[in-house]
């Protein structure tokens, strides 16, 4: 496991399109102009558009951008976070994206209260936890793996005392799903693009993100766009009408096509902070070994899986859901499939 240096703060801007106008320069100069002033291998930035808000992760350095913007419905998360990178060996497994790492990682962590953020994106998943837990999660993790942390110039190994490590708990039990979770019609695509193209297409980038819903949804269908700039690297997740944006060929890996699960019913939002909801999702599809990505927002956490397993998928979560008090008594369990 590796501690990347980098110092993060996660932002939300409620949905509303005179509001998000006050905040446009801004984040454009956090995702485009900000990444080619600074070097062009230190830069961490991203920007999910869902029907609710735009959630932000960015530098620490960008957070007066926003905040001088004096728009209205602007939400700073007070904690640092601090992105985390785990390395497993690919021999034998058959899954891939936050899969790999579910029951090594989002599953010890979930079990000790420990909030992650999780952000997939098109090579790596990236695990986001407080600055003020970091020691905590050392300890936790040191159980399963080497642990070492980036600085300037290279990284160094962080040592762990054997007798600081805490006990595991012992058996398997199945982990309780404890919050609504729906699935949307649209299918989407995790992709990216070659650096040397972003500046050529980055008028499409900036259609999907701020103008997304000028054309009608679909029946079913709910916005998502997620775009993120992390060293030399571009991930955008997109549904097939933003893929229709851009040109051919100039997105990567577009033959692979996935459906999308999320959960959350807080009227206030998941708000990054509360313990658990990933591993909620990320247990029983690890344990089905499916693929799966995940992208956490204030409101929600996202999850993406292929789409030939959605239906698999909707079946093991309902199993796992555990009733919740409503109109009906039961726990809502929403697919609505794509036509």
């Amino acid at each position: 496991m590796n501690i990347l240096d980098y110092r993060l703060r996660l932002m939300s801007i409620k949905k509303n399109k005179k509001a998000i106008s006050k905040f446009t320069h801004a984040l454009l100069d956090i995702l485009f102009l900000r990444n080619n002033r600074l070097n062009s291998s230190y830069s961490f930035a991203s920007v999910t558009e869902t029907n609710q808000d735009y959630s932000i992760v960015c530098q620490e350095d960008c957070v007066s951008l926003l905040e001088e913007s004096c728009g209205e419905g602007l939400t700073v998360v007070e904690d640092v976070w601090i992105p985390l990178v785990v390395s497993v060996g690919l021999e034998g497994l058959s899954t891939a994206g936050i899969s790999k790492i579910a029951k090594s990682v989002i599953i010890p962590l979930a079990d000790f209260k420990v909030s992650v953020y999780c952000l997939s994106t098109y090579k790596t998943d990236y695990v986001l936890v407080k600055e003020s837990d970091v020691d905590m999660v050392c300890r936790v993790l040191a159980h399963d793996f080497k642990i070492t942390k980036e600085n300037s110039l290279d990284s160094e190994e962080i040592i762990i005392d054997p007798s600081t490590i805490p006990a595991r708990s012992e058996g398997d039990e199945p982990r309780p799903i404890t919050h609504t979770y729906t699935s949307p019609a649209n299918t989407f695509y995790i992709t990216s693009m070659a650096k040397s193209s972003i500046e050529t297409h980055a008028l499409s980038v900036i259609d999907c993100l701020f103008y997304s819903e000028d054309s009608v949804q679909p029946n079913g269908h709910e916005s998502f766009f997620s775009v993120s700039f992390i060293d030399n690297d571009i991930s955008m997740v997109l549904d097939d009408r933003l893929m229709q944006k851009f040109p051919p060929n100039v997105l990567f890996n577009i033959k692979e096509r996935w459906k999308m699960v999320k959960i959350g019913d807080m009227p206030e939002g998941l708000g990054f902070v509360l313990p658990g909801v990933v591993a909620q999702m990320s247990d029983p599809i690890a344990t089905a070994q499916i693929s799966e990505y995940y992208i956490s927002t204030f409101y929600y956490g996202h999850t993406l899986v292929p789409q030939e397993d959605i239906d698999q998928v909707m079946n093991i979560l309902e199993q796992r859901s555990t009733p919740k008090a409503g109109s009906n008594g039961r726990f809502e369990v929403k697919h609505v499939p794509d036509h």
